[in-house]
């Protein structure tokens, strides 16, 4: 029958057969008392159906399809595949509204939708589905016969997929159709499924997600009003479930409701609904819980709560709460109750309750400032003590939130503005690091409401105010806490006050920043607050790197706090320029900020800072991050002259004295953040990059050397790869020209770098030469090794993906695949140690900057090399061996399996000796998370040899002299303490 399909498709699409007269070829099948032939010809008709495009299908011969395919849906046998050629028919534009009315009538009068496999019923919802979209109007019209027919269509279903169908239908029929005289039988059906849940299966593409089921089901409950009386009272029952996830579904719905459904139905479980609310946040035991219970208290609230204008009551007076006065009652009662009490408890789950219930409308935001402020205006006034005057601003402080909107702004807060004021203290002058630090930050956060709260502060009152919370982020407080709240809430009216912020709280920062003996520890904390401030608001992001700028060239800064603050702009700048506007903001910042700072350290090369290099290599940086962002042209009108200031320089080895070359890695940081399309300012480029090869390899300054192996790098990898072989071959035969050293090594380790990364094949001919150094054992063999962390690994400007490095796909794959294996086969054949250990370093270099993918194929050839580099190296490479095992462990344990007892705990073990000095801090720690994680993936019949000695171990390390250790070791202690405890 198959092949009869594809005859009969091309024959119809050559126009030599209709369908018409398929469906009579296939007569003695469709006629057929046997059910199995009626089956097989209803599968032909179907599947040529549904390949066949509209062009082939006449218009008329859709209307007798239709109505003869509408017979069939009462032959159960053929049902599946007459739904599938009803649904081919549907698609076309032949398909008239009639056609619609004709098959939903057939298929709710003749098909038992249930009774039928999940494709079939699938497809029944489906083609239902179609018809509502395509055909509202054919829905529409049939009414109460569309409503009954899907209920019926729907009772009963089980299936995932098909309910998730279904409740997307749901809300299409409640736009469509009046459901009120039938919403009983259609929220019977589909309540019954609340709460719904289920565990896909991993590893179908049919499946459906559980979140997005829910969201479904909650659609259809809540899209019509007529569900209302129906749906609000089981909803209720449901939020005192004891299932964390029921309860969380149910708040979500009833707040989805409150869209829909009218206020009387929520009024008649209003006292029930709220008083669990009111549960759920005391007890708090979840905060999702919490939170979405707040959300349907905001939600209800905001729906059943009048509209009316309210007549504040007397000011300090309490208001008397009438039972009839507002549904806010079952709120405010047990609020005024706890305040009033003499010692207010739970002030935090008091304050959400009454802010979601004041965010709910500008009318309720009134009755709860009118009820509330009274009261605490009262007790604070009449109070000294400590912890109650923090618990009573706690309550205060979420009661003003609700203010901060302009369209819900409370009217009373205006009256009691004076109070508010001698409250929160705006006076700048009071002695912040006297206070109570709780207090003090409760008193932060209520300052920065009243800022926020529209229109409330005039300008002066607004500056106080900044002023006390800048004075509390600046100033050294015994609680750390506090200088870290005030930072954090300058941060937020940065985004909403930022030009108060610019006028105000800049100025006294940098003031700080430039005073006399200013301790190391505040200069931190002062420029890790202007970091935050900056990068959370772009408008004052300018003013800031402008004003520290600034502070650097003027020299008003101390010289011991350079580093730091050009640090902190180098990564302000890093993080702006990482954005999707960098490429728009950058060109200010190479006017304002970066230029600046290169013309005063070229002005003045000499700083006489003993970290010179340093404050060098940072504003390097800071040019590479701002320049690799500027286009062509802008690039080339910078380049030119700076050609002209270090180029000479640069191809002079014997200039080492001239101040200039202390600053070459300025005009490296610019040429390699350089586009491609970029052309340099020099007229013969080979020779240029000869030149740098020659002056690098003869020169004894450091510096020098690498500035020139780094511009090298970065113009080869971005030639053309026509260009790019005779540049690699200029540079090489330079080299070759100057007597052999350390920096021909170097030069190997760079070119490598750049070809590799491009897959040029010259790249491998370096790494060969340096692994043959290695394993000849050449007098810079060590170096020759150590070296090849240069070329996968990373660098802060040269050869970059930031920079516009060409790094082209399967770089890293082709270099494991090529290099590795001569690591492994040149370290088996190898008997002198010295060869062997700097084999070692080369695998350790080139397994670490793997990603895992790569690295976990072929591991087994690897571990036995990285044991024997975790006992012959030290410090960063014996780390990044331990952590490459750990990544083992994780991905394939049974890999390592016969050797985690004999070989690699023994090995652990060794590397927690603090006494040892290969063992740094660094490697102390990658060794204790390998020892969290062997509990988690081996069995305890495994490993529980080595139990003991593990222990003994992690008890000495709980000792160590460095605090971080100590609490890895106490977290592997207490593993591997319970483990194999039953």
């Amino acid at each position: 029958m198959s092949c009869y399909c594809v005859f009969s498709y091309v024959d119809i699409v050559k126009g030599d057969m209709s369908l018409l007269e398929l469906v009579q070829a296939l007569g003695s099948y469709l006629a057929s008392e046997e059910a199995g032939r009626r089956s097989k010809g209803a599968h032909v008709l179907s599947d040529v159906l549904t390949e066949l495009p509209e062009s082939a299908i006449p218009a008329q011969a859709t209307t007798r399809l239709v109505q003869f395919f509408c017979a069939r849906l009462s032959d159960a046998t053929c049902v599946p595949h007459v739904l599938a050629s009803i649904s081919a028919l549907q698609r076309l534009s032949s398909f008239t509204d009639q056609c619609s009315v004709d098959v939903l009538r057939a298929l709710f009068k003749e098909v038992h939708v249930q009774s039928f496999q999940h494709s079939t019923r699938s497809t029944a919802y489906k083609l239902l589905d179609q018809i509502i979209q395509s055909h509202p109007q054919v829905a529409k019209m049939m009414g109460d016969d569309t409503v009954l027919g899907f209920a019926q269509m729907l009772d009963g279903e089980k299936d995932p997929r098909s309910l998730m169908i279904a409740f997307q239908i749901i809300p299409k029929l409640a736009k469509l159709v009046d459901i009120k005289n039938n919403a009983d039988d259609i929220f019977d059906v589909v309540f019954c499924y609340f709460p719904i849940t289920f565990k896909n299966r991993e590893g179908d593409p049919s499946s459906i997600s559980p979140e997005l089921l829910k969201s479904s089901l909650r659609a259809a409950i809540t899209c019509s009003a007529h569900f209302g009386e129906m749906a609000i009272k089981p909803l209720v029952e449901k939020t005192t479930a004891t299932s964390q996830s029921v309860k969380i579904d149910a708040y979500e719905t009833l707040t989805a409701a409150t869209q829909t459904y009218s206020p009387e139905v929520f009024a008649s479980e209003m006292e029930v609904l709220i008083e669990q609310i009111r549960e759920d946040v005391v007890m708090a035991s979840d905060e999702k819980v919490v939170n979405a219970a707040l959300d349907t208290l905001e939600a209800v609230y905001s729906v059943v709560s009048p509209a009316a204008p309210l007549t504040s009551s007397a000011a300090g007076q309490t208001p008397e709460i009438d039972e009839t006065t507002t549904s806010l009652d079952y709120v405010l009662k047990d609020a005024i109750f706890q305040l009033t009490a003499e010692e207010v408890k739970n002030s935090d789950q008091v304050g959400k309750l009454l802010l979601a219930a004041a965010r709910s409308s500008a009318y309720n935001c009134n009755v709860v400032s009118d009820a509330v402020l009274p009261i605490v205006v009262e007790r604070l006034g009449s109070t000294e003590v400590l912890t109650l005057r923090r618990e009573l601003m706690d309550v205060l402080n979420y009661v003003l939130s609700a203010s901060c909107d302009i369209s819900r702004k409370a009217e009373c807060l205006e009256a009691d503005k004076d109070n508010l004021l001698n409250i929160y203290r705006l006076d700048a002058s009071v002695p912040l690091d006297k206070e109570y630090s709780f207090l003090h930050i409760t008193r932060l956060k209520g300052i920065t409401l009243l800022i926020l709260m529209p229109q409330f502060l005039d300008k002066n009152e607004t500056s106080l105010a900044l002023q006390t919370i800048s004075r509390a982020a600046i100033e050294r407080n015994e609680d750390e806490n506090v200088n870290k709240e005030a930072t954090h809430l300058l941060v937020q009216l940065s985004q909403s006050n930022p030009d108060q912020v610019q006028t105000t709280v800049l100025p006294m920062f940098f003031t700080a920043l430039c005073e006399d003996m200013v301790a190391v520890h505040k200069i931190a904390s002062l420029l890790n607050a202007l970091g935050a401030i900056g990068v959370a608001a772009s408008k004052v992001l300018l003013p800031i790197l402008d004003g520290l700028a600034s502070v650097i060239t003027t020299g008003s800064l101390a010289l011991s706090h350079y580093v730091p603050t050009i640090t902190t702009i180098r990564k302000m700048i890093e993080t702006t320029a990482a954005t999707t506007n960098g490429d728009t903001v950058c060109p200010e910042l190479m006017t304002k900020v970066v230029a600046p700072l290169l013309s005063w350290i070229s002005e003045s090369p000499d700083t006489g800072h003993q970290n010179q290099h340093s404050i060098v290599v940072e504003i390097a940086k800071a040019t590479a991050a701002v320049f690799s962002k500027l286009d062509t042209e802008t690039q080339g009108q910078y380049l030119k002259p700076v050609f002209d200031r270090y180029s000479a320089i640069a191809l002079d080895p014997d200039n080492t004295s001239d101040p200039l070359c202390q600053l070459l890695p300025l005009y490296s940081a610019l040429v390699c953040a350089c586009t491609p399309q970029t052309k340099l300012p020099v007229e013969d480029l080979s020779r240029y990059l000869g030149g740098l090869a020659s002056a690098a390899l003869k020169t004894t300054s450091a510096v020098h050397r690498d500035v020139s192996f780094e511009i090298i790098a970065a113009t080869i990898n971005k030639a053309n790869a026509g260009t790019r072989g005779e540049l690699t071959k200029s540079v090489l035969e330079c080299a070759d020209k100057v007597e052999s050293g350390v920096a021909h090594i170097l030069l190997r380790h760079w070119l490598a770098r750049a070809l590799v990364n491009c897959n040029d094949k010259a790249g491998y001919e370096c790494v060969r030469w340096l692994l043959g150094q290695i394993t000849q054992g050449s007098m810079y063999s060590t170096e020759a090794a150590e070296g090849f962390n240069i070329i996968l690994g990373n660098h802060d400007w040269s050869v970059t993906p930031a920079t516009h490095g060409v790094f082209k796909l399967l770089s890293k794959q082709r270099f494991y695949a090529t290099v590795v294996p001569e690591i492994t086969s040149s370290f088996k054949s190898a008997s002198d140690d010295k060869i062997k250990a700097n084999l070692l370093v080369v695998l350790t270099h080139s397994v670490q900057h793997m990603p895992k993918s790569v690295l976990m194929s072929g591991i087994e050839d690897v571990v036995p090399l990285l044991l024997s580099a975790i006992r012959l190296t030290s410090g960063s490479l014996k780390a990044a061996s331990i952590r490459t095992i750990t990544m083992v462990v994780l991905e394939t344990p049974d890999t390592l399996m016969s050797k985690v007892t004999s070989s690699i705990i023994p090995l652990l073990i060794g590397s927690l000796t603090y006494s040892d000095a290969a063992n740094t801090v660094q490697v102390r720690q990658a060794t204790l998370d390998a020892l969290s994680l062997v509990p988690e993936k081996y069995a305890y019949s495994v490993i529980h040899g080595a139990r003991r000695d593990v222990l003994r171990a992690l008890v000495k390390a709980r000792d160590d002299r460095k605090r971080l250790v100590r609490a890895d070791a106490v977290k592997a202690y207490n593993k591997w303490l319970n483990f194999g405890d039953i």
